[in-house]
């Protein structure tokens, strides 16, 4: 039975980390679809049919964490990766994403957190808020 290769979307204003990254998951069997702006990589979205998101956090114009919640306004099942060189960030910026790497992590890391994202069963950006003012309104209504 023929199974259709995952499409991912990669984006990273980087192109050397973003050339790494395709080849790798090209290698791994994925087709990548690439972009070097959150804006570009926003027209890719809109026009082209992604059943992954890998994103970088740091890049001129729109962050990675605007990119996410932009993304996952539109479709709340596309699972969205955040990556960073640099430290964890904040919890709030890491509201729409479903997983965050460190760019640090090793190519296995990442090849293993893509099999993980693309296998997470469907959480709705909404019923992740959802959740999120459950938990917090828990206390409010104890």
């Amino acid at each position: 039975m023929y199974r259709a290769k995952a499409t991912i979307l990669c984006i990273d204003d980087h192109r050397n980390g973003l050339i790494g990254r395709k080849m790798l998951l090209e290698q791994s069997g994925y087709q990548v679809l690439e972009a070097t702006s959150g804006e570009e990589g926003m027209q890719l979205f809109l026009s082209r049919a992604v059943d992954a998101v890998i994103l970088d956090q740091q890049m001129p114009g729109m962050n990675g964490d605007v990119v996410a919640a932009r993304m996952k306004f539109i479709n709340s099942q596309t699972p969205i990766m955040l990556l960073s060189g640099y430290t964890t960030p904040p919890q709030r910026k890491l509201q729409s994403v479903d997983k965050f790497l460190s760019k640090s992590e090793s190519p296995t890391a990442l090849l293993s957190a893509v099999h993980e994202l693309l296998n997470l069963r469907p959480n709705s950006f909404f019923h992740r808020w959802l959740d999120r003012w459950r938990v917090q309104n828990q206390t409010v209504t104890k």
